[in-house]
């Protein structure tokens, strides 16, 4: 065999060697991924909380929890508990979730755990969120008894409670136009009232999206404007058309009915010096 031959030789088993040192020492691959074929997979799954979110607050006592893990290798073993309590959980499409029901008002703790086909893990998630299923309640304390407005501006007025989640906001509606959320605060300015009947309304809304089932309802009046007096002015007009000899004739006409009206009012007299006559 040639020298030749030989280097090329060596240069072929080197090249082997350089590739299985490669394959045997590849990147680790992150969590959550997969690594090159035949390297061995240490990361354990990564998961994501769905619902309930942490923190918030829910006005139902029936909802589910769900929580999403992935992982290349799969998922193999997973558990979801509710204070303190395993769930009966099911995994389907990356998710694992379970129902629960009858919880006591207030503060909850879940815990979501899930390992991957080779081992990894288990990925834990804990969180907590509350539960508030009363319905707030609120008081309109002006107007009250349906108030004469006379100037058709007014300031409602009301106070609030809610002892589970607190009041988040309130809805105020004039008649028949739309809510208007006006925060938290407890009065709002109503001006320019038309004469009339109006009616107020209030509703609030506590953090859990709570609402009580009917709305706060107030009256109030505004009366109508003063009637302003009234001046009544007789116009006349002829036309042009009318001749004066007419107007004339008009004119003396009117002069002698005074007269003919004076001589009928004025007391008839008896001649003096003379004697009445004998029966």
């Amino acid at each position: 065999m040639s020298r030749g031959t030989l280097h090329r030789g060596s240069r072929f088993v080197v090249g082997v060697i350089v590739l299985l040192t490669v394959a045997r020492f590849g990147v680790t691959p992150v969590s959550g991924e997969s690594g090159p074929p035949g390297v061995h997979d240490t990361n354990p799954p990564t998961g994501t909380i769905l619902n309930p979110l942490p923190g918030t607050w829910l006005s139902l006592a029936y909802f589910y929890l769900s929580v999403r893990f992935t992982d290349p290798d799969g998922i193999s073993t997973f558990e979801m508990t509710l204070d303190g309590i395993t769930l009966t959980s099911s995994f389907y499409d990356f998710v694992l979730s379970a129902n629960a029901y009858g919880l006591p008002e207030g503060l909850h703790t879940a815990t979501a755990r899930a390992s991957d086909q080779l081992g990894n893990g288990p990925t834990v998630l804990s969180w907590s969120f509350s539960t508030d299923t009363r319905l707030p309640e609120a008081e309109i304390t002006y107007p009250v008894g349906n108030p004469m407005v006379a100037d058709g501006s007014l300031v409602m007025t009301w106070t609030g409670n809610d002892t589970g989640s607190g009041i988040d906001h309130y809805f105020v509606k004039l008649d028949d136009g739309p809510d208007v959320d006006v925060g938290k605060v407890v009065s709002f300015p109503f001006h320019n009232l038309s004469a009339g009947v109006h009616y107020f309304s209030l509703t609030p809304v506590d953090a859990a999206g709570n609402t009580p089932y009917y709305q706060e309802v107030a009256v109030a009046t505004v009366p109508p404007p003063p009637a302003s007096p009234r001046n009544t002015t007789l116009v006349v007009t002829l036309s042009n058309e009318v001749p004066s000899w007419a107007i004339a004739l008009i004119i003396i006409n009117a002069v002698e009915l005074v007269a003919i009206v004076g001589l009928a009012l004025r007391p008839r007299r008896e001649p003096r010096g003379r004697e009445p006559p004998n029966a």
